[in-house]
């Protein structure tokens, strides 16, 4: 049954059971009176229709021009016909007039009266008329009826055109959320002077929608001009997002198949996180609407909630669309201040964006987008809100390939007089966008020179930047330890495409082991000690002082004169026995809060026979120790639970 049916069935039980008045709040006009006539024909009635230009119209009963005054048409209709229902076009105009308030109390307390439907795209009732009458919000069409309509317009063209199911499916689902009248003519101008179709008619019928938002300056309709093989890499979010837009198919709600709730993109600046959210609208067939949460904040009181409250009554009416929250960690940063104070407003919009996402039917597709982890709410992060959530990490070596041949396509480049692999390889480190920047400056220093660019042309611009890999190493550090355990990543294991790689390049698949070496040896070798021993942390996690030597000692010297102490108090020895190096390396992460010290017992130590000759001391104590003592602790990526205290700063002493 459909959408139009149920709600023809709900007006009609509404006047059986005696309601005199309703109003019927709808944009498609036209639609509704072709369906209130059908339905009044079937109950033996007939519909008198009113409007401001034409007064009282009925086709067997002709006109009453004389009667366009609203007052005047509404003292006439307990004259009317008892077989009549009235239709009334243009009442919102005058909801908020005295004397109509009052006939139409009076109409909505007659009993079994002539009844009178109110129709118009939006009521603002009074409180006496919205106590004493029912506002009926007609839906627009369904699948079923937009299918309908699409039918009759390819009949209608001179030509046949013949489009798959799945295509077919994409044009319906593009227009859903328009008008009947809206979705014919969307339709009709798609498909005029066309015999075949593709995806430059579907950004057309897709962009249909932007009318919707004329007028408002909250949300941002985007253009769709991406598509899924404008982003080097990101498989793993590229499958994830084809699987779900099966979802919104017409069998998945028949089979009673839950509609996607959106996906969250946390990341690294400029890895692609905004095209992300540009390509997932193009593959769902959905409209990109932008939401900027800074244009919704206005100092008065209640308006920013009212705002909200505004967008998210605009998006239920464009439904289906993605919906694109930029940066939502800045959008919510002053969800709590430094001092503990929450601001209110801010608790109020969050709470209804919250309620909304939690329960909203309409389908909408949610893409939000952040960089800073620490100023997401928890509550945001919880399962029903997002269906996943993604870390879009700098690209690795195969993307960078990706990436480059991208750009120097899209500037008439031929990405085959390039040696790719000499590129990707010399931007390790480089985000997508800064690899976009360096093709562009290089097209445009050579264009100045009356020249083509060349492979020195971009390696000489790409040593001019610095990426924000290493400006922001530490905060970019902490987004990767943060998303370790919590994000789903955007791409496969990287080590797959490198093998892949070299399977491509020696024609044939080398092993594992063979071919990549744990990842602290390369930076041991290179001479960075403190990387190398950072990175053997990173994989092993809980790493306990004797265990680190031993490993280390097949590539560098570890045993020497240094102690581990820490500052707050040397006589507490963390480790000894270290070469001078090692320790300033191992001290240099724990002091950037990159490595962190955790108490353990002394058992772990004994259980491999590597003990110090100290006494132990099994907790930390606040005065100052008379001599050399031994706290057992251990190296992981993540502070003990209740924090790191005097263990967040050590120093490095040569023992006697």
């Amino acid at each position: 049954m459909s959408l139009l049916t149920d709600s023809i069935n709900d007006i009609r039980d509404r006047l059986q059971a005696g309601e005199s008045l309703l109003f019927l709040q709808t944009d498609d006009e036209p639609r509704w009176i072709e369906a209130l006539t059908s339905f009044a024909h079937g109950e033996g009635k007939r519909l008198v229709i009113w409007s401001l230009s034409e007064g009282l119209h009925c086709e067997a009963a002709g006109s009453h021009p004389d009667l366009q005054d609203p007052v005047a048409f509404l003292d006439a209709i307990p004259t009317l016909p008892e077989n009549s229902i009235v239709l009334a076009k243009d009442l919102h105009h005058f909801v908020n007039d005295a004397p109509v308030i009052r006939r139409l109390l009076d109409q909505s307390q007659r009993i079994s009266a002539t009844p009178l439907l109110a129709m118009g795209p939006e009521f603002e009732l009074p409180n006496s008329l919205a106590k004493a009458t029912t506002l009926m919000h007609m839906p627009l069409p369904d699948f079923q009826e937009v299918e309908g309509c699409l039918q009759e317009a390819m009949a209608r063209q001179p030509g046949k055109i013949s489009i798959s199911e799945d295509y077919s499916q994409r044009m319906i689902k593009a227009v859903i959320g328009l008008s009947l009248h809206q979705a014919r003519r969307a339709f009709n101008r798609v498909l005029a002077g066309r015999t075949d179709l593709g995806e430059e008619a579907m950004t057309q019928l897709v962009a249909e929608k932007k009318q919707l938002l004329q007028g408002s300056d909250l949300l941002e309709f985007h253009d769709l001009d991406e598509t899924a093989d404008d982003i080097g890499g990101l498989n793993e979010l590229k499958d994830w997002i084809t699987r779900r837009a099966k979802a919104f198919s017409p069998e998945a709600q028949k089979k009673q198949v839950g509609q996607p709730k959106g996906v969250l993109l946390l990341g690294v600046q400029g890895c692609g996180k905004s095209l992300s959210a540009r390509v997932i609208a193009r593959q769902l067939s959905f409209p990109l609407i932008r939401l900027d949460f800074g244009n919704l904040l206005h100092a008065g009181r209640g308006t920013s909630e009212q705002n909200l409250r505004e967008v998210l009554r605009m998006m239920d009416s464009i439904a289906p669309a993605v919906l694109w929250i930029e940066e939502l960690d800045k959008g919510f940063a002053g969800l709590e201040s430094e001092s503990g104070d929450k601001d209110a407003a801010l608790m109020r919009m969050f709470g209804l964006f919250l309620t909304w996402m939690q329960e909203h039917k309409s389908p909408i597709f949610v893409v939000a987008t952040a960089n800073a982890i620490e100023s997401l709410p928890p509550e945001l992060l919880r399962r029903g809100r997002f269906d996943e959530l993604f870390f879009i990490d700098l690209p690795n070596f195969h993307e960078r390939k990706h990436i480059y041949q991208i750009h120097l396509s899209k500037r008439n480049c031929d990405p085959a007089e390039f040696d790719l692999e000499e590129l990707a390889d010399k931007t390790e480190g480089y985000s997508g966008s800064e690899i976009e920047q360096i093709v562009n400056s290089a097209v445009i220093d050579a264009f100045t020179r009356d020249r083509t660019p060349n492979q020195k042309d971009i390696l000489d611009t790409a040593d001019s930047i610095v990426p924000l890999s290493i400006t922001m190493e530490e905060k970019i550090f902490n987004l990767r330890e943060w998303a370790r355990s919590r994000c789903r990543p955007a791409t496969p294991d990287s080590r797959v495409f490198r093998m892949i790689e070299d399977e491509h390049r020696k024609g044939e698949l080398v092993k594992e082991e063979d071919e990549f070496p744990d990842p602290w040896i390369e930076h041991l070798q290179a001479g960075d000690l403190s990387r190398g021993v950072l990175e053997f942390v990173r994989a092993s996690d809980f790493v306990v002082f004797s265990k680190l030597q031993d490993v280390l000692s097949k590539t560098i010297e570890v045993k020497g004169n240094s102690s581990l102490v820490l500052e707050s108090d040397t006589n507490c020895v963390v480790w000894q026995g270290l070469e001078k190096a090692l320790a300033e390396g191992i001290a240099k992460y724990i002091n950037s809060k990159r490595l962190f010290l955790n108490p353990v017992e002394v058992s772990y130590y004994q259980k491999l026979g590597k003990v110090l000759k100290l006494p132990v001391l099994r907790e930390l104590r606040e005065k100052r120790l008379p001599r050399e003592v031994w706290f057992p602790c251990v190296l992981r990526i993540m502070p003990p639970q209740e924090g790191s205290g005097r263990l967040r700063s050590v120093t490095v002493i040569e023992e006697a």
